[in-house]
């Protein structure tokens, strides 16, 4: 019982103490507040500018005088205000390039469209190289081979044709006509890179020419004439041609040097009661053992050459003779015979 009657005693004492600080810390408060209207005339006074102190010394002058009040200018602001000032316009962003398009990965393509006459499931090959361009001349519209040089080579030819004995003043009255072949030797040299070189040869020249011709007053004898030679025979030519074509244009001269030269002949005796064999007179002259023949021959050369690979071509020939090949032959009207040919022949080359 005593315990709680201290404990009343206790409570009733922190009461009285609370309530003793609450009356303490009322006062207080009208103070601040009385303090607050004070504060805000002081600073209302300060607040006051020198302008108005300014303009209010004048009007007391000006009552005290009877002078009317003139106002003061208002200053102006040195800075524009700020809603007054230029606004600076906002930088343009330089344009840049547009950057470089990467190049064009060519993989895994989709088939082209189907075209007339493509197949649109084929695959395009975008690997392949293409195909080099031909090479071309000063026409763009001719397009040629690679130039083709004039070089050293050498090889085997022959020829076969036609060969004729005729007077060498161009007197055909009396001609002889039969074949003539030649094989033998050659070589080509080169004179410059591509258009011209030099030929020779060394050939072993076979000809026959032979006729028949009437003879007597009546003209019914009739007398057969056959030549029968074989020389060895040196042509020497120049060779001309353009750099990107096979066909070369040969001309020059021959020289030739007689190893046989047989000369045949038959007619019929002009005597009465002749029969058989006897009725015919039959010869066979040596005209080299007889001294009738002359020791060289000279013809002029033009011919022509169509390669048609790199081991073989075709010539074209023309000899012209300008030598007389007999003198001195008695009762045959034999001695200012010459001869020209034509002939045809394939050459063949070892290089």
């Amino acid at each position: 019982m005593e315990s709680f009657m201290n404990m009343k005693v206790k409570t009733l004492g922190i009461i009285l103490g609370m309530a003793a600080l609450a009356l303490a810390q009322e006062p207080a408060a009208p103070a601040a507040q009385s303090a607050e209207p004070a504060a805000m005339e002081n600073s209302s006074a300060e607040a006051v500018s020198p302008e108005a102190k300014a303009e209010n010394a004048q009007a007391e002058l000006a009552a005290e005088t009877g002078e009317p009040v003139i106002p003061a200018a208002e200053p102006q602001d040195s800075v524009a205000p700020a809603e007054q000032q230029p606004v600076a316009p906002a930088p343009v962003a330089e344009a840049q390039p547009a950057p470089a398009a990467e190049p064009e990965q060519y993989g895994e393509m989709p088939a082209p469209v189907a075209v007339r006459g493509v197949d649109a499931s084929a695959k395009p090959y975008y690997d392949e190289p293409a195909p080099a361009e031909p090479k071309r001349t000063r026409s763009s519209s001719r397009v040629v081979s690679e130039a083709i040089p004039m070089k050293f080579t050498f090889g085997g030819q022959g020829f076969l044709g036609t060969h004729a004995l005729y007077a060498n003043d161009w007197d055909f009255e009396e001609s002889y006509s039969g074949i003539a072949w030649k094989a033998g030797l050659f070589a080509i040299i080169p004179l410059n890179e591509y258009m011209m070189g030099f030929k020779m040869g060394v050939l072993f020249d076979h000809s026959e020419a032979s006729a028949s011709y009437t003879y007597g007053s009546d003209l019914s004898k009739e007398a057969n004439v056959k030549f029968k030679m074989d020389r060895i025979s040196v042509p020497l030519l120049f060779v001309l041609k353009s750099p990107y074509s096979n066909f070369t244009l040969d001309f020059g001269a021959q020289f030739s040097v007689p190893v046989q030269d047989q000369f045949k002949y038959s007619y019929e005796k002009t005597g009465t009661n002749l029969t058989g064999d006897d009725r015919y007179v039959r010869g066979n002259a040596d005209m080299i053992d007889l001294d009738y023949r002359s020791s060289m021959d000279f013809a002029l050369l033009l011919g022509f050459t169509i390669k048609a690979n790199r081991y073989m071509s075709f010539d074209i020939r023309y000899e012209c003779g300008f030598s007389n090949y007999y003198e001195g032959v008695q009762g045959w009207r034999i001695n200012e015979l010459t001869s020209n040919s034509f002939l045809l022949g394939i050459s063949f080359y070892a290089l």
